[in-house]
Order: C-alpha cells, then structure tokens, then sequence
C-alpha cells in the first residue's frame, strides 16, 4: 500500500468533512505524536543494546528541525528496522483514517439528531454527563 497517497487520500475526505487548514495541521501533529508513542511503547522490549544506543545518540538536544527529524527517525528505525518509514507512514494513516471514520459518525449521529431519530436523541442524552464527550465538545 502506497501510504504517502493513502495519507492524501484521507486528507482530502477530512477536508470534505469541514477540517480547516489549521486544523488539519494539527491534527497531523497529534498523528505524528501518536506514532511516535507507538513507536516508543513498541520499543520497551527491546533488548539492552538498541536502548542503551538508542539513548546515547538522543543525550543530544536537536539544534534544529533537521536534527530532531533524524532522532525520530532514529526512533522508528530501532523499532521496526529497515521499514521503519513505511511504518511511521501506516501509524500516521491510521490515526488519520480513524478521526474521519469518527467524525463521519459523529456527523451522521448530528444529523440524525436534528432530524428527531429516537436512537440518537438516547445516544445524545446518554453522554450528557459523560465527562469525555463534554471535553470533546468544548464545554469542559
């Protein structure tokens, strides 16, 4: 699978969705974090030579974009090897492709809430006090 084409692919479907720019940039960056602490957690059996090599090339703070970039990198190779950017790609595409599977259902959910659909309105009134779905929209 072609990931950098996928990866546009949900792009544009989010944009559709009614993600801005900004949006979606930020988005992207919670992917990357999110691929990141996969690869990081993938990581934690890993044996005592990968680490302690692991460690000793990020003491290093990166002086600039270019530098922080190779780190993760670095990151993503010790945790899957020569595939390491197919991965990092696939991590990213899914995070991506998930936020639009949810956020079609949460559209689809509005409008069938706008609409008077019983099932939703219970679904609605059944998060009211959930604290997550009040952090999810806004008003926590």
């Amino acid at each position: 699978m072609d990931y950098n084409l996928e990866i546009e692919n949900v792009k544009r479907e989010l944009m559709s969705l009614g993600f801005t720019d900004d949006k979606l940039n930020q988005l992207l960056d919670l992917a990357a974090q999110e691929a990141i602490a996969t690869a990081m957690d993938d990581l934690k059996d890993a044996d005592n030579q990968t680490l302690d090599e692991l460690a000793l090339n990020m003491q290093t703070e990166p002086t600039n974009a270019e530098d922080a970039v190779n780190q993760l990198n670095m990151v993503f190779q010790k945790a899957y090897g020569d595939n390491y950017e197919n991965k990092k790609l696939e991590l990213i595409y899914q995070y991506l492709k998930q936020t639009a599977e949810e956020t079609k259902a949460a559209k689809d959910l509005y409008a069938r809430y706008q609409a008077g659909d019983p099932t939703a309105i219970a679904t609605v009134k059944a998060q009211e006090g959930n604290p997550e779905a009040q952090k999810i929209m806004g008003m926590a």
